[in-house]
């Protein structure tokens, strides 16, 4: 049963050359320009006896870390706390990302369809193209209208958020085989889909960063050099197509199979296994192209368990990829809680800790008005307790991005937080860009500024905000969505061209001064 259709292929087709740009990351192949090249790409995966893509050698993942800087709420001290989030992220090779996105694309069509068919589609809010151009501000929005439904209807009501840990990395390959074979409605994988399946849970890897300095590799001079040696272009070329060709030819030889030998010869090509050199019979590469559907596909039973005893219980369930969130009454808290947490480790050998879980209860304050708060986490019994409801233990319930008090939505300090710290960055570069020594003129471009952190750019955070603070807005494809209506967002961004402004001028008169002092000392 192939995948390969010439209707999945044109689809395929149509999303990745939607604005489309070349990916450009450093990989063990050249960079690989689909719209120019396709049809090398169409020459395998249109073979539907399957035999091209099981013969086909998936070069290793290049593994590295992003580091996310974000404000975290921290208990103990009552504030919020800049923490730096460290997530181990894999990339295919150029080539190989276009077969896992193929196939990524038209699994996820039979994904979709076997969820809606079992009637189960509605608490699944990731990773989907079948959503009719719902997002996080409808999803969220839909999270907090349904706390005032029932807070009104019962006057308080509770919602618990979860969260999986390490969700990637435990993901069991046995469940997530059956789970597979559950969407495409057979009892064996056909051996394209099998070579899929093997090569994403028996994936090897090369670590970026133990790479470079096995070499002594230094990119940054490498490219600086570049761009000594071609003034006049405004992108100068790297001086190398792939991370191999930095292997010099007479340490490893000249070829790609001489030099790959290499790398596993120095153990810098490290296979998925356990501590014990066994093969591990867990996890998937967090950052692949079919990653993100295959948690989907992990979770399809628990999904549908979940979703159907809150219809019969009347709870609400939702899951964003790892996060997981129940709206209920207020006495149920623990024990759907517990629920979740025993189904997760006793079937898909998954783990929710108690710490990491939120529970607001959302009720009357002292000044009358439906606020959240907070509950506390009891080690002994392992149950969340409610706190009294003061001021001190007032908590806002965190969703998709969003915040509600009980009253108001806003957006997530961390996510402003992380805007301005990218703003000032941007701002930084541009103005600095402006006075170095192969500027032509001081005259600073906003226009890249405006465009990116500004209400003036079509796809960014801000004009994402102002939609997500509007009753109604038309998103790119001109659909009229709903939004949260929420003049406390419009509150939270109204400054922004003002801080543009100050940070631009600020800016410019430190640079303008270092320039001077240089010129005096000269």
């Amino acid at each position: 049963m192939s995948l390969y259709t010439e209707e999945n292929w044109n689809e395929f087709i149509e999303k990745t050359e939607d604005g489309y740009k070349v990916k450009s990351y450093p990989h063990v192949d050249p960079i690989f320009n689909f719209p120019s090249s396709k049809h090398k790409l169409k020459a395998i995966l249109s073979d539907t006896t399957g035999i091209k893509v099981s013969n086909h050698a998936f070069a290793p993942f290049l593994k590295t870390l992003q580091k996310t800087p974000r404000y975290r709420y921290q208990e103990a001290s009552d504030k919020y706390k800049l923490e730096t989030k460290i997530r181990p992220i894999s990339f295919a090779s150029h080539f190989d990302t276009y077969i896992l996105g193929f196939y990524s694309y038209s699994l996820n069509k039979k994904y979709q369809k076997y969820i809606t068919d079992h009637n189960f589609s509605d608490p699944i809010l990731a990773y989907r193209s079948d959503l009719n151009g719902k997002c996080n501000i409808q999803f969220a929005k839909e999270a907090f209208d349904n706390v005032k439904a029932r807070v009104n209807s019962k006057g308080t009501c509770s919602a618990i958020a979860l969260d999986i840990k390490g969700y990637f990395d435990h993901v069991d390959h046995r469940v997530l085989k059956l789970m597979w074979l559950k969407v495409i409605g057979l009892d064996e994988l056909p051996k394209d889909q099998y070579h899929i399946f093997r090569t994403i849970t028996k994936y090897s890897y090369i670590n970026y960063i133990s790479f470079l300095k096995h070499f002594d590799i230094n990119l940054k001079a490498i490219e600086k050099e570049q761009k000594k040696k071609y003034p006049d272009r405004k992108f100068a070329p790297k001086g190398y197509n792939s991370i191999l060709d930095l292997i010099p030819n007479d340490l490893a030889g000249p070829s790609y199979k001489e030099k790959m030998g290499y790398l596993r010869k120095m153990n810098l090509i490290t296979i998925n296994r356990n501590k014990d050199r066994s093969l591990s019979k867990n996890g998937i590469p967090q950052g692949s192209s079919i990653s993100a559907l295959l948690s989907n596909i992990y979770l399809l039973d628990f999904d549908k368990e979940l979703y159907e005893k809150a219809i019969k219980e009347g709870f609400s369930y939702r899951r964003y990829c790892d996060d997981l969130l129940i709206i209920c009454d207020t006495d149920r808290v623990n024990e759907l809680k517990n629920y979740v947490m025993n189904l997760m480790i006793d079937k898909y050998k998954l783990t929710i800790q108690d710490k990491k879980t939120e529970i607001i209860d959302f009720k009357l304050s002292l000044q009358a008005k439906v606020r959240g708060f907070k509950r506390h986490y009891n080690k002994d019994t392992t149950d969340f307790e409610e706190l009294p409801n003061t001021n001190s233990n007032f908590k806002n319930l965190q969703y998709l991005g969003f915040e509600f008090d009980g009253q108001k939505i806003f957006i997530r300090p961390g996510s402003l937080s992380r805007y301005f710290r990218k703003l000032k960055a941007r701002i930084v570069k541009t103005v600095g860009m402006s006075y170095s020594k192969n500027s032509k003129s001081h005259k600073i471009f906003k226009q890249q500024i405006y465009s990116r952190y500004s209400h003036f750019g079509k796809r960014n955070f801000l004009s994402y905000a102002l939609n997500a603070a509007k009753k109604e807005y038309s998103n790119l494809d001109g659909e009229v969505k709903e939004g949260m209506n929420s003049p406390a967002i419009k509150k939270q961004i109204s400054k922004h061209m003002k801080i543009i402004h100050q940070e631009i001028l600020k800016t410019s008169e430190q640079r303008r001064k270092q320039k001077k002092a240089k010129t005096l000392n000269k």
